[in-house]
């Protein structure tokens, strides 16, 4: 078998496909692959893979024990190669991490708000031109905004008070009902808009936002572990917030709101991610001829050195020639990739030939090592003559009569993504990279191979 023709066969149907890395940066990356197939011509598959993902399991490793973030898991999918790395434990007692454990994804919930949206268009249920105010009357402020205006993120909200400041669902709900339209036009980047679609798509509907997730996604998917309500039996799987014996997240406006809103709220294993992935690419829950809304940029107004690039669906993340410099899509990746993140540091990360996850568990570090965090960040910002950051908080709800008080642990500042996601997303590109070249083999090989080559690294 000639590796080094399929090799340059395989740069070259990269480049058609189109990427913003050069041939030799892709060559550089992929390059390991090509060294260990023939250095390896016995091996199996999952020797193969098994080799080339050693790198990616020292990095988690040491990110694990420089940082305050107690474990992690890593799944990426390449045609029938799947590979998953978990490692460390699930909160500060130190539970280990299961293969299937349960994250809070935070902000990418809004990518499942945004699927049912999109159904719904599809369905004729309402369209991109209708006007909030038609389609819920209960939104008394919003003027002409319309449904295409909330799902691109071009508009600024103002809220008659902070969430998370008021104690009952019932007065959150007055607060969001009369929430203003500040400006359009505009890309801002807001949780007020898809809580505001989560309402708008129950009304026209008549179903809950947990029936339209079963409806569109979980049912269609086989989802086993994918929640908004988590079951007794899982709670004990779930990390990535301070609130896990709850079962609940960490987001106050979700909070506020119940444990779930179209913003946040979702709690997901590896695996779920990864399958809703595949299932959008194969239009099992997107709609094909729409899905360019995802990964084609929209309206990205960010500031100066900020991450930008965002795309028409206005929750993702897309390429761009300046990679990780702009946006969480390494140059590595097809043009055609986009990625969603959430704030607890996770990140789906979606290319045509490939899905991925990182889902690390910061905020499950334990409040005393999270105050500690925030005091050393603090002194840090003091000797700059910077305002101090409220990176830890306690809110109290009142849940029918019963106070209930729940945690909030910021953890962005505390672990830093140019130290931690930036790194896992250009090993999770680089993987892929070479996976898709270890399928062109295995395919030059035997073009009828169909098995599904697993391999989990666990540490």
């Amino acid at each position: 078998m000639n590796y080094d023709k399929i090799f340059e066969n395989f740069l070259d149907q990269v480049q058609k496909e189109g990427t913003y890395a050069t041939r030799e940066q892709l060559a550089e990356a992929t390059k390991k692959m090509l060294e260990i197939v023939k250095a390896n011509k016995e091996a199996t598959p999952e020797e193969l893979v098994e080799a080339v993902i050693e790198d990616n399991a020292k990095f988690l490793e040491e990110m694990r024990t420089t940082y305050p973030v107690p474990g992690y898991t890593v799944g990426i999918k390449v045609g029938n190669i799947n590979v998953k790395l978990y490692g460390g434990y699930l909160d500060e007692t130190k539970r280990k991490m299961p293969e299937d454990a349960l994250f809070d994804i935070a902000s990418v919930t809004k990518f499942y708000t945004q699927i049912v949206a999109y159904n719904l268009i599809k369905e004729g249920i309402f369209s991109y031109e209708d006007k909030i105010k038609d389609l819920d009357p209960r939104f008394t402020q919003v003027g002409d905004l319309t449904v295409g205006d909330v799902l691109t993120f071009t508009t600024e909200f103002k809220t008659p008070g902070r969430l998370s400041e008021k104690e009952t669902i019932s007065e959150v709900k007055e607060c969001l009902y009369n929430m203003d339209v500040v400006a359009t036009q505009k890309y801002n980047y807001t949780d007020m808009g898809m809580m505001l679609m989560k309402e708008v798509m129950e009304n026209v509907t008549g179903k809950s936002y947990e029936d339209l997730l079963k409806d569109y996604i979980i049912d269609k998917l086989a989802l086993k572990d994918t929640h908004l309500v988590i079951p007794l039996s899982k709670i004990e799987r779930l990390t990535g917030t301070p609130n896990a014996k709850y079962g609940m997240v960490n987001d106050p406006s979700a909070l506020s709101v119940g444990g779930y809103s179209g913003h946040a709220g979702i709690k997901v294993t590896s695996d779920d991610l990864i399958r809703l992935g595949k299932g959008f690419l194969s239009g099992a829950v997107f709609p094909i001829e729409r899905q360019k809304v995802a990964y084609t940029p929209g309206i990205s107004l960010y500031p100066e050195g900020g991450k930008a690039n965002r795309g028409i669906m206005g929750n993702t993340y897309t390429a761009h020639e300046k990679g990780l410099a702009i946006t969480y899509i390494d140059k590595l990746s097809p043009i055609k990739s986009f990625a969603c993140q959430g704030s607890t540091r996770t990140q789906l990360t979606i290319e045509p030939d490939s899905v991925s996850t990182i889902l690390l568990n910061p905020n499950s570090m334990g409040i005393e090592r999270a105050k500690e965090e925030e005091a050393r960040i603090n002194s840090a910002r003091q000797a700059k003559g910077q305002a101090p950051l409220s990176l830890v908080k306690e809110f109290t709800f009142d849940r029918n009569g019963n106070k209930v008080k729940y945690q909030f642990i910021d953890a962005r500042q505390m672990v830093p993504d140019s130290k931690t996601m930036e790194p896992i997303i250009t090993m999770n590109a680089i993987t892929s990279l070479r996976l898709r070249f270890l399928n062109e083999v295995i395919k030059e090989y035997d073009r009828n191979y169909q098995k599904e080559i697993n391999v989990t690294y666990h540490k």
